[in-house]
C-alpha cells in the first residue's frame, strides 16, 4: 500500500463521484431522448424537422432531468462537504476534549485523532504543548515545595536558589 498524500484520496474522490454524475447525466439524456421522439421509426433530424420536437413534452421532459440531475448532484456535493467536514470536525472537537483533559486532570492521557483526519501536525503540535506545560507545572510545583522546605529549615542559601530558579522558570513563559 502506498503512502499518497491525503488531497490525492480527496481528488480521487471527487473524480469518482463526477464521473458518476457524468454517466447519471448520460442516462438521463438517454431517457428524455427516448420520451420526446417518435417511435414510428424515423430517425431524431426527421422528427425535429415534421415535428419540431414536439414542443409541447420537450419543456416538460427537460425541467424533469434537470430537476432529478440537479437533486441528485446537490446530494453528491453535499455527501462530499459532510464528509470532508468530518474530517476537520472530528480532530478540532478532539483538540477541545485534550485541552479540557489537561485542565482537569495531570496524568490524564491525550485522545489522539482518528486514522485519515485533517489536522495531525497541529494535534502533535497540542500533545506537545499539552506535555511542555504540565512539565512546566510540575517544575513551578516541586521548586516552590523546596523553597518552603528552605524557609521551615532556615536555609537561606536554599531559598536564594530556589527562587531564582523559580525566576528563571517565570522567564521561560513571557513571550
Amino acid at each position: 500500500m502506498t503512502h499518497e498524500p491525503l488531497i490525492f484520496f480527496h481528488l480521487k474522490l471527487v473524480a469518482k463521484i463526477s464521473l458518476a454524475i457524468g454517466a447519471i447525466a448520460m442516462i438521463a439524456l438517454i431517457i428524455a431522448l427516448t420520451m420526446i421522439t417518435d417511435h414510428s421509426g424515423e430517425t431524431y433530424s426527421a422528427i425535429v424537422q415534421i415535428q419540431h420536437l414536439k414542443s409541447e413534452n420537450l419543456g416538460k421532459v427537460m425541467l424533469l432531468a434537470g430537476l432529478v440531475l440537479v437533486t441528485i448532484t446537490s446530494l453528491a456535493t453535499w455527501l462530499i462537504a459532510l464528509y470532508s467536514s468530518f474530517r476537520i470536525a472530528g480532530p478540532l472537537y478532539r483538540f477541545s476534549q485534550n485541552l479540557q483533559l489537561a485542565t482537569m486532570d495531570e496524568s490524564a492521557a491525550m485522545i489522539d485523532i482518528r486514522e485519515g483526519d485533517a489536522l495531525r501536525q497541529e494535534a502533535e503540535m497540542i500533545k506537545q504543548t499539552v506535555l511542555t506545560l504540565r512539565a512546566y507545572h510540575a517544575a513551578v510545583t516541586t521548586t516552590s515545595g523546596q523553597a518552603l522546605e528552605a524557609i521551615a529549615a532556615g536555609d537561606e542559601i536554599g531559598y536564594a536558589q530556589s527562587v531564582a530558579r523559580l525566576r528563571m522558570l517565570d522567564e521561560k513563559i513571557r513571550i
